[in-house]
């Protein structure tokens, strides 16, 4: 289990890959990306799967 300040660290870099990827052109980039969100968010909470539709 991950400690709180942790937690606070990996919030903080998902919002910051959020912002890249909306930002970002390059369609092979954004991939990468968005597998760098997914790994975060299974490790902030790996009992829920984040749903993506609604960035991508």
């Amino acid at each position: 289990m991950i400690r709180e300040e942790e937690h606070l660290l990996f919030i903080k870099e998902l919002g910051r890959l959020f912002e890249d990827f909306n930002h970002c052109k390059c369609e092979e980039i954004r991939k990468d990306i968005l597998k760098d969100i997914q790994l975060l968010s299974n490790v902030i909470n790996p009992d829920h799967e984040l749903s993506f539709r609604s960035i991508v």
